[in-house]
Formats: structure tokens, sequence, C-alpha cells
């Protein structure tokens, strides 16, 4: 039987869905996404299956917290293809358009994380992925201030913090907020946020806080709580050959703006950018009072 012959547009159509040419002839990879990087068991299963059937298995996880299949034949595209729609597998994707949403665990097993940043990710799969755009456009959330999922080097990222806030009659005077905020905050901001008084009571300094939450944690008494919880956002980052540390525009925007700030972050690179251009090349060449107004 002949191989099936893939025009140069059928070429770019399965490239859209995250099927790649390989270097070595009639062979391909098969990229699928993980939002969040949240995978069920039984769906690994299913990933162990298509490698075998299709691949030489294995699998490479990528660095976008996918999972690729290489070696998969021309002859078996199709079939391949119905497998991953019976399994619930979802496509990746490649060329000008956004890419898989990334985040780490956050508060759903890591103890300084502020949000489940692995499902805000899963819910705004939907919102972030897979929109035509001029070269590529990358989103990533992170749970806290240790920035794990690197929302300064994506286009658009999203990174929690927590404001804190001190019951002073519960405090029993033990300075350790004071302690690990030297540790951090004068780290972070030149100056602690908490310092002691005369009768060592904590003195909290807003100007001063990184909001990354240690004062809470450490707390044996839970004097210190959260006051507020909300996330820093940052546009224009990217790596690559020319890589550029992302720029903050704001820092608190609530959880439930972030579904528009992404529509609105990608119709603004859509509008700015030249065909080829990165969101923060276009942002260069354009300015950031426009591209806050815009988005914010």
């Amino acid at each position: 039987m002949a191989l099936k012959k893939y025009n140069e547009t059928e070429l770019l159509d399965l490239r859209t869905g995250g099927v790649l040419k390989q270097i070595q002839k009639d062979y391909f990879i098969l990229r699928t996404r993980i939002p969040g990087g949240h995978l069920k068991a039984e769906k690994l299963k299913k990933y162990a299956i298509l490698a075998k059937k299709y691949g030489k298995d294995y699998v490479h996880v990528s660095t976008r917290q996918g999972i690729e299949i290489p070696w998969i034949h021309i002859k078996n595209i199709n079939s391949l293809l119905k497998d991953m729609k019976k399994f619930g597998i979802l496509k990746g994707a490649c060329g000008p358009r956004s890419r898989n949403l990334i985040a780490c665990p956050g508060s759903s097993v890591c103890r300084f994380g502020f949000v489940d940043a692995e499902k805000l990710a899963m819910k705004l799969d939907k919102v972030a992925f897979g929109k035509e755009v001029p070269k590529k456009f990358k989103v990533a959330i992170t749970g806290c201030m240790n920035s794990c999922a690197k929302p300064q080097e994506n286009d658009l990222g999203f990174q929690a913090q927590g404001e804190p806030e001190v019951d002073l009659d519960a405090c029993i005077h033990c300075t350790l907020c004071a302690k690990v905020c030297e540790k951090v905050c004068a780290r972070g901001k030149g100056q602690p946020a908490i310092v002691m008084d005369k009768d060592k009571k904590p003195v909290y300094r807003k100007e001063n806080c990184y909001f990354e939450g240690d004062c809470v944690r450490v707390c044996p008494v839970s004097a210190w709580k959260t006051k507020k919880v909300g996330f820093k956002v940052y546009i224009g980052g990217k790596v690559g050959r020319f890589p550029r540390f992302g720029t903050e525009i704001a820092e608190f925007v609530e959880e439930k703006k972030i579904p528009k700030i992404i529509e609105k972050s990608v119709e603004y690179y859509k509008e700015i950018a030249n065909k080829g251009e990165r969101f923060g090349e276009a942002l260069d060449r354009t300015g950031l009072k426009k591209a806050k107004d815009k988005i914010l």
C-alpha cells in the first residue's frame, strides 16, 4: 500500500494540532498538552499504550509540562489521532499560537502555596490555549513568591502573593517573625518588613514586605495570618535565543480577573506585533503604558 502523501497545507494542519515533522524521513512527533502538569494515573497508562503501539515505547516530558511521543510513522498518524480522541488526550500546539499553560502545584500540596495553581491552570486552559498569534504565546501561573513556574520567563505570568497581618493580642513575643523577615524581606527589599519594638512586639512595615508569607508559616501561635491573596502580573517575558525578563505591571490582582487579562493580553499582542515578533519584542517597540491600559 502506497504511503499517504501530505501536502504543505495538510502538514501545517498537523503542526497546528501538535504533530511535528521529525528529522528522520516519514516520522513525526506527537505533542500533547497537560494543563498545569496535572495528569491522572489512568491517563498516564493511555500514554504508555500509544507510545508502545505507535512509537518506540518511550515518551519525552517537555519543558511545558506536556508529553511528546516521537517516532510516529506517517502511515499511523490518522489511527493515532483517533486513539488520542478516544483516550481523551489533549492535543498540543506548535507555530504561531498560544501553548500549554504551565503551573506549579501550589497550595494543593505545597506548604508555600497561596493558591491551587494546578487547579487554576486547568480551569484556564480554554481561555489560554490554541489562540492564533503573531509568533507564540506562553502563560504560566505560580502559587507563591518562590516562582517555581517562572512567570517572569513567559509572555504572560501570574505569581501569587499574600499580604500578612498580625494579632498583637495573640503574639507571644518569640521574635521568630522578625528573624525570618530579616532573611527574606530584607533580602528582597533591602529592609525587613517586621521589626520588634522595645516590648518585643512586632511592628509591620508594609512598604518593605515581600508578601511571601514566611512570617505566617513560622508563627507558633498563628498570631500572623494572611490578610489578602492576589497575583503579580508579568508581561513580555521569554527565553530562547534572545531572552527577555517579563515586566511587572500589577500586583494583588484578584483571581477572578485572570481570564480577562489573558484574553486582553492575546488581543493586544495581535494588535501591536508584527508577524514573527514575540510579545516582549513588540512591547519594547510600543511601550508599556498603553499595554497596561489595555490589559488591566
